[in-house]
Order: C-alpha cells, then sequence, then structure tokens
C-alpha cells in the first residue's frame, strides 16, 4: 500500500511540473518592463526576433502586444501583468 501510495504521489508531482510553464524568453520579459512601443530586439535565450508592438492598461492589469518573429511567419502575442506581477 505505501508502495502505491508513493508511486501515485510521484506522478502527480511529475505530472504536475509538465503543466507548469515558465517563459524562457529572459530578455524579451525585461523588455516588456522597460521598453517602449516600436522597441525591437533579439531574445538572447530563444535567438527569436521581437517587437513591442503596443501597450493597454487598466486598474487591474499591464497589457503588451508583442510580434514575434518564427521562421518563415509572425506571430502576435499579448502579455499581461498585474502590478508586482509576473509578464504572462
Amino acid at each position: 500500500m505505501k508502495r502505491l501510495l508513493s508511486s501515485a504521489t510521484m506522478c502527480l508531482i511529475v505530472s504536475c511540473g509538465i503543466n507548469t510553464s515558465m517563459d524562457t524568453r529572459e530578455t524579451m520579459l525585461q523588455a516588456l518592463s522597460s521598453q517602449p512601443d516600436g522597441y525591437s530586439s533579439v531574445d538572447n535565450s530563444t535567438g527569436e526576433k521581437f517587437k513591442i508592438v503596443s501597450t493597454s492598461a487598466n486598474s487591474l492589469r499591464l497589457c503588451r502586444l508583442v510580434s514575434i518573429e518564427h521562421e518563415n511567419r509572425f506571430v502576435v502575442e499579448t502579455f499581461c501583468k498585474a502590478k508586482g506581477g509576473q509578464w504572462r
């Protein structure tokens, strides 16, 4: 019984780790907090080119629209955060 419980606990821990996503685009995430609209650069950790397109805010959160260049295509993503929070 203890063995079964240990296995179930381990599976739960492993599956939780898989479902938790961490954005590794460090250069881009830092730019979101400090650079103006129109800023473009290359993320050091992924090599992706990105451009901060626009910013919007309300009393609850700050959001930034970012164009990210992938091989042969562009992806537009919105990143938002609450005051003092992390970009998501």
